[in-house]
């Protein structure tokens, strides 16, 4: 079998990396990906403005972070300054000593007592728990199926809160909590409970996506409130509010409610090469596993879940290929029908603004092998560090697979 001829992407102005949600699961193979782009000649602009010793950002750096979720975690402590070698001993565990980049301390261990606070309020929801039972019962003898506000046991808002994981950032990780300290630009996605609204905190601000017009761009918000916000993910961790600067009080939700891999964050900010990486694949027959109706109902939800999600995404990435594609063969086309060079580039432009797309972008999505089962299958939110350091090493295979098929000028 001939190999298929590698993707040429020529030299860019800049680079941004996407991260995904997917709770802990996510963040280590976000790590794995992370080594492969390292080892690939990609380096990552990192650190304080105040760092007067740092250099600035080479041909292949990373300068704009954007995370979600779990990925929101990676994306903090990377644009922060801490090495790949100190973020991965965070997770699984491993001398710390060594690896700081910008730090006089290395990035504390991650543990359950630190980043998951039992919420005191499921006390007083649960308080009135055996009234609703008697309310439904009685509602079944009736011949009345119960109503949702009945099944009060179903209004509890989270087990979890993502107050001490914003706390742990807050005191023990970031050296600041502002956006606009920071060298490279970095961006946090939220989503507003009550306003169906995606929120994207940052320094920056930009118009609203054509294809979400109700999202909003949103400074003055703290790097830790907005890693907890981004991370609520519903039933484990309740909504976690934030007080804006006129007073009111918004409630936050899992980043990735509204929108997969926000991508148009990364060419808002001016990036030519946008690099994605990703956990949600689903899983694809293999002989060695056989039905996933055989390991029950959780392997059973993920699938529809990750199902879901990787069709959002896939249309995301075709709608991407067939507008550059689009403007690819309209240029073609001019140049061979002999067109005054100044109308073709004029013509572009029209496309670029009607398609909602520059000619110039390039993607690279990086996401487990179809058949990596033991990804598919690993739990979302462990700290396991032998269980996370498998999941790392699938991520570099991923990321390494991934670069194979591109060929950078």
């Amino acid at each position: 079998m001939v190999a298929a001829p590698k993707k040429r992407i020529p030299k860019k102005k800049k680079i941004a990396l996407v991260l995904s949600g997917g709770g802990t699961k996510a963040a280590a193979f976000h790590i794995g990906v992370a080594y492969a782009l390292k080892e690939g000649g990609f380096e990552f602009y990192q650190g304080l403005k105040s760092d007067q010793n740092a250099a600035p950002p080479g041909e292949r750096a990373i300068q704009t972070y954007v995370g979600s979720s779990g990925g929101s975690f990676i994306a903090a402590v990377m644009a922060a300054g801490y090495s790949l070698e100190n973020i991965s001993a965070s997770f699984m565990g491993q001398g710390q000593e060594s690896g700081m980049k910008f730090h006089p301390r290395p990035l504390p261990r991650l543990q359950y007592s630190k980043v998951f606070k039992i919420r005191p309020e499921i006390a007083k929801e649960q308080a009135n728990q055996f009234q609703t039972i008697k309310n439904i019962m009685s509602s079944l003898i009736d011949g009345r199926f119960p109503s949702l506000l009945q099944l009060k046991w179903l209004r509890m808002t989270g087990i979890f809160s993502t107050q001490g994981l914003e706390q742990f950032l807050r005191e023990e990780v970031l050296p600041s909590n502002r956006f606009e300290d920071y060298r490279p630009e970095l961006f946090i996605v939220g989503t507003q409970l009550n306003e169906a609204r995606k929120v994207i905190f940052g320094k920056n601000e930009y118009p609203p996506p054509p294809h979400d017009p109700t999202a909003l761009y949103m400074r003055n918000i703290s790097i830790s409130d907005s890693i907890a916000a981004s991370t609520a993910l519903p039933v484990i961790f309740a909504p976690y509010p934030i007080i804006h600067e006129s007073g009111d009080k918004y409630y936050y939700i899992d980043g990735e409610t509204r929108e997969t891999l926000s991508t148009h964050i990364a060419v808002d900010a001016g990036a030519d090469l946008v690099i994605q990486s990703y956990t949600h694949q689903p899983y694809r027959w293999v002989r060695e596993v056989g039905s996933l109706t055989k390991l029950g109902l959780p392997a059973i939800v993920i699938q529809g879940i990750y199902t879901l999600l990787e069709q959002k995404i896939n249309s995301m990435y075709e709608s991407y290929l067939s507008k550059k594609n689009a403007m690819i063969s309209v240029s073609k086309y001019c140049k061979e029908a002999g067109v005054d060079p100044e109308i073709t580039e004029k013509i572009i432009q029209v496309l670029e603004a009607e398609l909602h797309q520059k000619r110039n972008i390039d993607l690279i999505p990086i996401h487990p092998d179809p058949t990596d089962t033991k990804t598919f299958l690993a739990e979302h939110l462990t700290l396991n560090p032998n269980k996370l350091g498998e999941i790392v090493k699938a991520g570099y295979r991923a990321g390494k697979r991934a670069l194979s098929e591109y060929e950078f000028e």
